[in-house]
């Protein structure tokens, strides 16, 4: 059931509760061309702990609320787990979901205990890591501009068929508001730095990610105060396997460790 919390002006923040509800909750940020309607992935998830999904400003049923930093997302997630009555929480993101659960565990401190962090966004703030990044570096894109990108990349080659599913349709919703907002802060002062971030971090990152180079990975890593950093010899960016096993061999064990 996708949930609706209006944080300002009537702008809304839709979530996807779900899993063991008496159970630890676990907040994830999803990466590119996702949707909180599919659960699928988090099935092994939900038999430990309660979990809730949140849509981005601008994915499917969440208004496109303009960030000026990713901070401010932590912000609206700090309200959220306000509304949700949420004292303690633990994180989960992956891909360009990343920054965004960085933020969440910012704005949220002392109530983020560990945040898990799967083929993650580096960051891109740093010049370092920006030196490294494969594709361009854009830092003063419009809005408009990061639409056009964003549909170019993610969503010029998809059929029709492919619009219909929740993934597609979510992520392009507001004329892909969600994707291109992740394209237009990227690169700008995120609001905070890692070594900020007191939560223990847990990365999983591939050598052989095509997407974004491990070597970004390690840098990120660096800045973090507490942290592990599982470096994979295979695998692709994202696969339903990997991830599977990151939650089974990571987020699960660690979790149940704790309880």
């Amino acid at each position: 059931m996708i949930n609706k919390f209006i944080y300002s002006d009537n702008e809304v923040l839709a979530y996807n509760d779900f899993g063991k509800k008496d159970g630890f909750p676990v907040l994830v940020q999803h990466g590119s061309v996702a949707s909180i309607k599919d659960t699928g992935l988090l099935e092994s998830l939900g038999k430990h702990a309660r979990v809730i999904c949140v849509a981005r400003p601008g994915y499917g049923d969440s208004s496109p609320h303009v960030l000026d930093s990713f901070f401010d997302y932590g912000v609206i997630i700090a309200k959220l787990a306000a509304e949700l009555k949420i004292a303690e929480f633990d994180v989960l993101c992956s891909s360009a979901g990343a920054p965004y659960g960085y933020a969440a565990a910012k704005a949220c401190e002392p109530n983020v205990r560990n945040v898990y962090v799967f083929s993650g966004t580096p960051a891109l703030y740093d010049e370092e890591v920006q030196k490294g990044w494969p594709f361009p570096v854009a830092k003063n894109l419009t809005l408009e501009e990061s639409r056009q990108i964003a549909y170019e990349v993610f969503f010029s080659h998809c059929t029709e068929k492919d619009r219909e599913q929740n993934d597609v349709k979510d992520s392009m919703a507001n004329n892909c508001f969600g994707e291109a907002q992740n394209l237009r802060i990227r690169f700008k002062d995120w609001g905070f730095t890692l070594p900020e971030i007191k939560s223990k971090v847990f990365m999983q990152h591939s050598k052989k990610d095509g997407v974004i180079p491990y070597p970004l990975a390690v840098r990120t890593a660096a800045l973090l105060r507490s942290y592990e950093l599982e470096l994979l010899d295979e695998g692709d960016h994202f696969t339903v396997e990997r991830y599977e096993s990151f939650l089974q061999r990571t987020v699960i064990k660690n979790f149940d460790t704790l309880r």
